[in-house]
């Protein structure tokens, strides 16, 4: 496909040149140049492109603080594309609140030794099945509400936390990191850090 275009490109300029350059004298014309038939294998891969609506639900277990041990689940709504090509394939999501994706969303719930959490923001994600990669990787980010019970780690129980979270995902395992700000309560730390290591089932 790029030498073709190369060759038209090519040969509009020479044509161009030719007919600002009338005052010279006549080029014999260069002898045709014949091109052997190229097999299909040298032909670029064709790329079939899906685009509809999608519901990604998720689930996994993981440890982090304040909410400790935890297990959460996942829904991921919005637009999805399903690009295949003959090498290979990538399923992936938009989940923003934009008319182009769907007027997408994210939504988990936590719920830990430490804490429960729910939160809401916007993602994406994309599992690719190619030679090279095998896999998931995703990203989001939300707004988390979290109430602390139990032994929650950094904070004490009975509290309520506001904040921010970054999740990153590669292969299925997760990282989530953030800050938190009491909104409830009158013990334990007005400020955390919030963070958690965990594996999507």
């Amino acid at each position: 496909m790029q030498r073709l275009v190369f060759v038209a490109a090519f040969v509009c300029l020479v044509g161009s040149a030719r007919a600002s350059a009338g005052q010279e004298s006549p080029v014999s014309p260069p002898s045709p140049v014949v091109e052997g038939p190229s097999s299909r294998a040298e032909l670029p891969a064709e790329t079939e492109i899906t685009l509809e609506k999608d519901t990604q639900l998720g689930a996994g277990i993981g440890f982090g603080g304040p909410v400790g041990a935890a297990a959460s689940f996942r829904i991921l709504h919005g637009l999805g594309a399903d690009v295949r090509e003959d090498s290979g394939r990538v399923k992936a999501m938009c989940a923003l609140p934009i008319p182009h994706c769907a007027q997408g969303f994210l939504f988990q719930v936590d719920a830990g030794s430490g804490g429960g959490k729910l939160s809401l923001g916007v993602g994406a994600r994309a599992h690719v099945d190619e030679e090279d990669f095998r896999g998931t990787a995703g990203v989001g980010l939300r707004a988390s509400l979290v109430r602390t019970w139990g032994s929650p780690i950094g904070t004490e129980p009975n509290l309520t936390y506001l904040g921010p979270e970054l999740d990153l995902s590669v292969l299925r395992v997760n990282l989530t990191l953030g800050v938190l700000w009491r909104v409830s309560g009158n013990a334990g730390s007005s400020a955390l850090f919030a963070w958690g290591v965990g594996f999507g089932l």
